[in-house]
């Protein structure tokens, strides 16, 4: 009895630490799944990575700039139209590990809002999920997201705006597929690299015996006003 009721506590404390949680850069080690990601469009890549993933019958999340979506409103529509997640990759792309002004925190809030709204008046989305550009992740984006109800997702692999072929970059996705994995890729410029091998990368993480969610699904996270 007393081994029962040591091992629901620790369940109910590992699940009480997963639920505080508000970064995030991957999924759990023990459930074989992972997820796509896309930054910084809808744009000149968004329509064929589209037909590419309702191809191969999956789901990705989106994190959209705000300024993208202003400017490509068809395109968001077209992604959230195929069951796509919606998520906030800010307004404008400022790059905060560079900005020194003293507003950095509030101009991390107008960032986040402001693309929000304009994602919520052209889609009817409410986002809960934001990932800063360029990865950052740090204490004032975390504590900034957390009071606005936001997720911090960050990613486990990520290499298409590196100069390398495609056929090496390819190789490189496909040796980071590993249960709770998070890729991020690009939707904004053409990105041909990644659209000639999407589609192989998708079956190779099938073959393997891994599911394609996803990030809500593969954190288990849902927004404020979702029970």
């Amino acid at each position: 009895m007393k081994k029962i009721l040591v091992i629901l506590y620790i369940c109910f404390f590992n699940l009480s630490i997963a639920q505080s949680k508000t970064f995030y850069a991957d999924g759990s080690r023990f459930d074989k799944k992972v997820a796509l990601t896309f930054d910084d469009g809808p744009g000149k890549a968004t329509e064929k990575i589209l037909e590419i993933l309702q191809e191969k019958k999956v789901k990705a999340t989106f994190f959209m700039l705000g300024i993208s979506v202003a400017s490509n409103p068809d395109l968001a529509k077209a992604i959230l139209s195929e069951g796509h997640e919606i998520a906030n990759h800010t307004y404008g792309h400022v790059n905060f590990y560079s900005y020194e002004n003293e507003d950095k925190s509030l101009k991390m809030e107008q960032e986040i809002l402001k693309a929000e709204d304009i994602i919520k008046n052209t889609l009817g989305v409410k986002t809960f999920l934001v990932r800063f550009p360029n990865g950052y992740a740090r204490e004032d984006a975390i504590s900034t997201s957390k009071k606005l109800g936001y997720y911090v997702i960050n990613w486990s692999f990520g290499t298409d705006w590196k100069d390398i072929l495609a056929s090496q970059m390819y190789l490189k996705y496909k040796k980071a597929i590993t249960s709770g994995a998070i890729f991020l890729m690009h939707d904004l410029f053409k990105n041909e690299k990644v659209i000639s091998f999407l589609g192989d990368f998708i079956d190779d993480i099938k073959n393997e015996g891994y599911e394609i969610v996803t990030i809500s699904e593969l954190l288990d996270i849902k927004g404020p006003n979702v029970k």
